[in-house]
């Protein structure tokens, strides 16, 4: 005989199964999206559920980065550092 307790517990962890699945492939779409490792954030998605997801959306975008880097490129924007930003390196 199966008792009423067992089967709640049953239902639930099948709900929370699939809210972490489908915080997954919702992770693993939006970091395709900003250019950033799908796979990564899919178990990153699938362990941590919607707070992995939430993750991935606060992400920056890499294209947008780099379009950004472009524009200010073009507007005579010159990095404080030879090496492109990056400390402790000098001019040789």
């Amino acid at each position: 005989m199966v008792c009423c307790a067992c089967s709640v517990d049953l239902k639930s962890q099948i709900v929370v199964l699939v809210v972490h699945l489908i915080s997954a492939g919702l992770s693993k779409t939006v970091a395709a999206q900003k250019a950033r490792n799908s796979n990564r954030w899919a178990i990153a998605g699938f362990l941590f559920g919607p707070l992995g997801l939430i993750a991935a959306v606060g992400m920056p975008d890499r294209h947008q980065i780099v379009y950004l880097r472009y524009l200010a490129e073009q507007q005579g924007y010159q990095p404080r550092h030879a090496c492109g930003g990056q400390k402790g390196e000098t001019d040789a």
